[in-house]
């Protein structure tokens, strides 16, 4: 008989972590989506990294190369992320681990994904749909309750959205904003970046899809009264009005990743705010982790600590960012650089981490160094651009510029001699 693993949620967590395991597991194993057609996703347009590409390419067969693919997603490409007003020169943030990504439409995602995992994995992928009422996560099998009528499964992923409580969650403190207003507009010039535009008040992304592209402020309602901040949207996008969609929020993770045979994943693991495109990132890598159990290469302590280490990354990726500032002087910016700038100061983790960069940079080998959310690459350009001097300082660049200037000169006077 084969073994069975559940996967409940058709949002992109849920999606992805289907696109994971019918990949990952072999035939032996049945993979089921268990959703709710009636319940609606929290769709927005999304920016991604490469592990999502690269989980699609293995999965779906997905190429960015093939129109066909890029149609049916809406996607359009990306480069890195784009910030402007963080400091006076705007710079291309380049991706958590490359160049190369997307932006696509999430309400499309599920029937990609579905059509293509029924073509390539017929004897896994299946499709059970009803509304989920009860998991019984017992020893040796999860009991799911659909519709009334109980389903036998070895293993299942939770993805069923927010947690009811935060009992057993971690209240993260990484970010200064807790509210975001969505707005869309139809006609605009599109270059292949994610937008990450400090503003005023906060900070405004935006993902441009083949039919629209979705802007979202962020930004702090104990800081800035709301209709400030929805003012300064206004300018800064040049419109009248703005959509009626907005998301008050708070950033928080579990530390149980797995309990038992039920391993949490998307909004039911953590949530954070959409800075560099974190939570896919998190999203897959859960799911890697959960695999990891299942296949009893690590215990489920192992696994959680493994989980909770890589979302403090992200935690630190986050903070690293606003602890500079921006272009603006605001009370938002007032209190949003010295609070994350005095949490990293706090995180020993962090702190040794850039310790390692800036001795890998001066030996020559940065690239030899261990990846901390994002590559050393990346930590090296971006701290480049934001000026915080953590792998190499102002003193140290005059100096290569010395050195590159010095060099040059006696190739010069060589010449000269010839």
């Amino acid at each position: 008989m084969k073994k069975k693993l559940g996967v409940i949620g058709a949002g992109s967590a849920g999606l992805l972590s289907l696109v994971h395991f019918c990949t990952w597991l072999d035939t032996d194993w049945e993979v089921y989506s268990i959703y709710d057609p009636k319940k609606p996703i929290l769709g927005i347009g999304e920016s991604t990294n490469g592990g999502f590409v690269g989980l699609l390419e293995r999965g779906t067969h997905f190429s960015i190369g093939h129109p066909q693919d890029m149609d049916a997603l809406d996607a359009t490409l990306k480069f890195g992320s784009k910030f402007v007003n963080w400091r006076e020169e705007s710079w291309i943030n380049p991706l958590l681990d490359g160049n190369s990504a997307i932006h696509f439409n999430n309400y499309r995602l599920k029937n990609f994904v579905f059509e293509r995992l029924a073509k390539l994995w017929p004897n896994q992928f299946n499709v059970l749909e009803g509304e989920v009422t009860n998991i019984d996560n017992n020893p040796y099998r999860v009991v799911v309750t659909v519709d009334g009528k109980e389903h036998k499964f070895d293993y299942i992923i939770d993805c069923t959205g927010y947690p009811s409580s935060f009992d057993g969650y971690v209240i993260s403190d990484c970010s200064p904003v807790n509210r975001c207003q969505i707005h869309s507009i139809k006609e605009y010039d599109f270059e292949p970046f994610t937008d990450h535009i400090a503003m005023k008040h906060g900070w405004m992304f935006g993902v441009p899809l083949r039919d629209r592209k979705t802007f979202g402020y962020l930004y702090n309602d104990k800081i800035t009264p709301k209709e400030e901040a929805l003012e300064d949207m206004k300018e800064q996008l040049g419109v009248d009005e703005l959509d009626n969609k907005e998301y008050v929020f708070q950033c928080y993770y579990t530390k149980k990743l797995i309990e038992g045979r039920v391993c949490k994943n998307g909004n039911k693991a953590l949530f954070f705010e959409p800075l560099v495109a974190n939570s896919i990132f998190v999203y897959i890598y859960a799911a890697r982790c959960f695999w990891d159990y299942m296949m009893n290469s690590m215990t489920q302590d192992e696994s959680n600590a493994r989980f909770t280490k890589a979302v403090q990354e992200m935690e630190d990726v986050i903070s690293y960012y606003y602890q500079g500032g921006s272009i603006y002087e605001s009370a938002f910016w007032d209190y949003a650089a010295p609070y994350t700038r005095n949490r990293l100061k706090k995180r020993k983790e962090f702190q040794d981490i850039m310790n390692t960069y800036r001795d890998c940079k001066k030996r020559g080998v940065l690239n030899t160094a261990p990846t901390y959310a994002l590559a050393p690459i990346t930590w090296e350009i971006v701290d480049k651009h934001t000026g915080y001097g953590y792998i190499s300082d102002k003193e140290d660049e005059a100096r290569n510029l010395i050195s590159t200037i010095s060099y040059y000169n006696e190739v010069q006077d060589l010449l000269m001699v010839k």
